[in-house]
């Protein structure tokens, strides 16, 4: 690795002593070598603390940082972007797992194409103990040239977003919001990205995310569990799905894409809200008895 490494792993972990070891070995055992990783715990009370500074001791590769408190999900993956130092960056996470040759193909894929802004794996789910689950993820994979073409896929989503776990150019998403303090925020920097760029799936299952009651989708269902996870210890951001369907809105409009695709953005993501309106009742009801 040079004095500079090409590519930058954040990894933010809370309560994640569990997993975090192997995890971290399935990134530090890939055949592309010419990164750093960076742990940010996101002050947990298990093993992590113990486990996190044992894995920086043990490669000069790895860098662990410890927040004083719960700032959230969100924010803790955020805060990894400017302490990145590579041109290239990837969000890992503590409960999931890279195959080999994971970050080999995504890193050629996007040095081999300036136009890709994204490129990911295929992925495998398993349950808490590594035993295959039936789910399947349709993917990302968005190449045309026109950016309203890709940001119409981005705003009508509402699948699995495992793609933004892929390798990323810095500089792109360093020009997005980040991620927002609401759950479902995920889409809205999906849909910044897209316009910026291409995402490109590698046609491999290189990448093994496990659902267990402590992670995001086995919690999808519990509003309130996943409110306090974005906001941790900070008051909770309620309304998830009314402030993205806004963010979508206004991120079709403020964009550079002429007015008649403009036009033509709103209307589906109009459809898409009708979709949603189950979601947007429940989260209205929700704010109403608050």
């Amino acid at each position: 690795m040079g004095l500079v490494p090409i590519l930058t792993v954040g990894l933010p972990v809370f309560q994640g002593g569990r997993y975090l070891a192997a995890a971290v070995e399935s990134i530090l055992s890939q055949s592309f070598t010419d990164l750093e990783l960076i742990i940010s715990d996101n002050a947990s009370t298990d093993d992590t603390q113990a486990i996190g500074p044992a894995l920086a001791a043990s490669d000069p590769r790895v860098t662990y940082r410890r927040n004083a408190e719960n700032i959230g999900l969100s924010a803790n993956f955020n805060l990894l972007v400017p302490l990145a130092r590579g041109r290239l960056f990837k969000w890992a996470t503590a409960d999931d797992l890279l195959r080999p040759g994971y970050l080999a193909r995504c890193v050629s894929a996007i040095d081999s194409d300036p136009t890709v802004v994204l490129a990911y794996p295929g992925t495998d789910f398993v349950d808490a103990d590594g035993v295959r689950l039936a789910l399947s993820d349709p993917g990302w994979h968005l190449v045309s040239d026109d950016p309203s073409v890709r940001l119409s896929f981005a705003i009508r989503a509402g699948h699995f977003v495992n793609a933004l776990l892929g390798v990323i150019r810095t500089d792109a998403l360093r020009r997005t919001r980040l991620l927002p303090q609401y759950a479902a925020g995920d889409y809205r920097l999906m849909a910044e990205l897209a316009l910026l760029g291409k995402f490109v799936e590698i046609p491999a299952h290189l990448y093994v995310r496990r659902i267990h009651t402590g992670s995001t989708k086995g919690n999808a269902g519990d509003a309130a569990w996943l409110a306090r996870y974005h906001s941790g210890s900070r008051p909770s951001v309620r309304a998830a799905y009314w402030r993205l369907s806004v963010d979508q809105a206004v991120l079709v409009i403020r964009s550079s894409i002429p007015a008649s695709r403009k036009v033509v953005l709103l209307s589906q993501l109009a459809r898409t809200v009708v979709l949603r309106r189950r979601l947007l009742f429940r989260e209205l009801l929700e704010l109403l008895r608050a």
